[in-house]
């Protein structure tokens, strides 16, 4: 008889941000199924943008052991990650990656940022909006605007760095328009941009984004659109000059930032450096893309994992998990 589990892979097929992010995440579930499938597994995969109805009943049909949940949203709702987490969770679907609550707190910037302050974890100034103030509170120029409940960069542009408050209130209230949104509004850390990879809670690799584009962000062309001025304007470094006292730093607070969301198996914390070597976090990214040429692949690639093992400890993991509990029944 066959131990390997049988795989569900979970992921979307509708609009977060162009079709050049849906054929990210098509891509990489068909790349995590050709994989499974090549390690022996039974493998099927679900959309979950056919409605949650169709979704379950298409899980209750194929019976997983294990869900690998790449899911970034519901339809064209990313907040939708986390309620499908949740539904897996009713279900009693073991699955890969981080929790609802963790997912939840993670895309809800200002939420997660509340949250480090109070863990004394640096984390730049901010405000948040969802309308148009009379003006901006106190706040150091430049300033950087965000959506507040978004991830993937969506929304993120060179326009959104801005040097005084006209330029600000300018930005805020085209954002506010077009997103019906609340936004973010942040101190700009003009310096160094880097990030942790972590796998089973440990940090794999602490990388660099390099910038030879003006102003220095990985913005949604950057993240999307490798041929693009602003993709072809960064470079990841995997051995970033740095002192031995800063990387342990770095890595230490992002040890602390997954413990303090509490998220699980894989996650990327993104940080920034000024000219004083002072360091803060600028956001926790549970469950980041896995796709190939991702930033965390190459952090995998870097450590020495290969993309097999990864996906097979992520398997073990869900299913240690439900060791012990009762079995379920869809």
């Amino acid at each position: 008889m066959d131990s390997r589990p049988t795989v569900a892979v979970i992921y979307n097929t509708e609009d977060f941000g162009g079709d050049v992010v849906v054929r990210g995440m098509v891509d990489c579930a068909t790349e995590a199924r050709d994989t499974m499938t090549a390690l022996g597994h039974r493998v099927g995969m679900f959309s979950v943008d056919v409605g949650v109805g169709r979704f379950v009943q298409a899980l209750e049909a194929f019976q997983p052991d294990v869900a690998l949940n790449l899911c970034e949203g519901f339809r064209a709702w990313s907040a939708g990650h986390y309620c499908v987490a949740g539904l897996l969770e009713l279900l009693a679907i073991p699955y890969t990656g981080s929790g609802p609550i963790a997912l939840g707190i993670a895309l809800d910037k200002p939420l997660s940022k509340e949250i480090f302050i109070a863990r004394e974890i640096p984390t730049p100034r901010f405000a948040v909006y969802r309308e148009m103030p009379a003006r901006l509170p106190p706040m150091t120029f430049p300033l950087i605007l965000k959506l507040a409940r978004e991830d993937a960069s969506i929304g993120l542009s060179a326009d959104n760095v801005v040097s005084d408050e006209a330029s600000a209130l300018v930005r805020l209230q085209q954002l506010l328009r077009e997103y019906e949104k609340p936004v973010l509004v942040e101190e700009f850390i003009d310096g160094r941009e880097f990030t942790v990879a972590l796998f089973d809670g440990r940090p794999l690799t602490v990388e660099e984004i390099e910038f030879h584009v003006e102003p220095r962000i990985v913005s949604f062309r950057a993240k999307w659109d490798a041929g693009s001025t602003e993709g072809q304007g960064t470079t990841a470094v995997f051995a970033p000059v740095m002192t031995q006292e800063q990387r342990e730093a770095m890595t230490t607070l992002a040890v602390r930032v997954w413990e303090a969301l509490g998220m699980r198996d894989y996650a990327r914390v993104d940080f920034r450096m000024d000219a004083c070597g002072r360091i803060y976090v600028l956001e926790a990214n549970p469950n980041p893309d896995i796709s190939r040429g991702s930033g965390y692949r190459q952090s995998l690639d870097a450590a020495h994992i290969s993309y097999q093992d990864f996906i097979t400890r992520l398997l073990g993991n869900a299913l240690k998990r439900t060791e012990g509990t009762a079995q379920r029944s869809l």
